[in-house]
């Protein structure tokens, strides 16, 4: 026997002699594994400028081309409203919904250089990898949604702090919702190309028929019937009731619901009952999320 095989005879006896087992390598903690996996969200988002600053480049170009081009002949609104006020928070969700359901592009690329397959067969609860998915993906749409409230002064538009800080909380619940849609289609795809293809199949119609350029209650029987079905309104409709509630409130009671609130069968919902529908949306994307990661292979 050499000196170095007593010493661990000699070190693993006294282990058994102490009663002192030898340590177990078990699964991951779960909240360690959402924060790794959301803090490598985050950096891999910050570390990418062309895709920081594209981000901005539409919605501001909408909210300029429309709001100056088109904002007199698309809109009469009511009071003092002026179009620009009443695309902007159209605008803040846009680009919530652009950064939400984009993020999912992370599952496929994942995939694509074998990182996926990785976390996959590592001793980690895949509920926390979808957790952390989300939740990375749903920062940076805050931090994107963030960034349009600050250049709101240079862009014309009055908008209070306080206004901000109630809009915060609804902005991260819409994150959640949309993020959990981006990893459900992630996580069933194979190639970028395809997630693109799929992802602006899916944005392009719930963005345009949700109330983000127009307002919903006043449109053809046929458009109505998309723009109710489609979750994308009741996240629209409270922000934009949130962001103009100064404004609306010197309105007329009933001139309000015209250009904000969603209506069903002459009933008009409450910005707590959007919310509500909102949550239910984010919770059942969020499961469908994680059951689509569990049986990902």
């Amino acid at each position: 026997m050499t000196v170095d095989q007593a010493t661990v005879a000699t070190e693993t006896g006294a282990r058994v002699a102490t009663g002192r087992a030898r340590p177990e390598t078990g699964r991951a903690n779960f909240l360690q594994v959402v924060r790794v996996i959301w803090m490598r969200e985050v950096l891999i988002y910050v570390r990418d400028r062309p895709r920081m600053i594209s981000a901005f480049i539409m919605p501001i170009m909408m909210l300029v081309m429309f709001g100056e081009g088109l904002g007199n002949s698309i809109a009469t609104l009511p009071g003092d409203i002026g179009y620009r006020q009443f695309i902007f928070p159209g605008m803040v969700a846009m680009i919530v919904l652009m950064n939400s359901v984009f993020s999912g592009v992370s599952i496929v690329t994942d995939r694509q250089f074998g990182f996926l397959r990785e976390i996959l067969v590592a001793p980690v609860s895949r509920s926390a990898i979808c957790i952390g998915k989300i939740a990375g993906g749903a920062t940076i749409a805050l931090v994107n949604g963030l960034v349009m409230f600050v250049m709101a002064p240079i862009l014309g538009i009055d908008i209070s702090l306080e206004i901000v800080g109630k809009l915060i909380p609804l902005i991260i619940l819409v994150s959640i919702m949309l993020t959990g849609l981006g990893v459900a289609m992630g996580s069933r795809l194979r190639s970028v190309e395809s997630f693109q293809m799929i992802s602006q199949v899916a944005i392009f119609p719930a963005m345009f028929l949700s109330g983000i350029f127009f307002p919903i209650n006043n449109i053809p029987a046929w458009m109505d019937v998309i723009v109710k079905i489609n979750p994308v309104t009741y996240a629209v409709a409270p922000i934009r009731e949130i962001a103009l509630s100064e404004q609306l409130s010197a309105l007329p009671a009933d001139a309000p619901f015209q250009i904000t609130h969603v209506d069903w069968f002459g009933y008009t919902l409450s910005t707590w009952e959007e919310i509500g529908i909102v949550f239910v949306f984010a919770v059942a994307m969020l499961t469908i999320s994680i059951r689509a990661i569990r049986t990902t292979e």
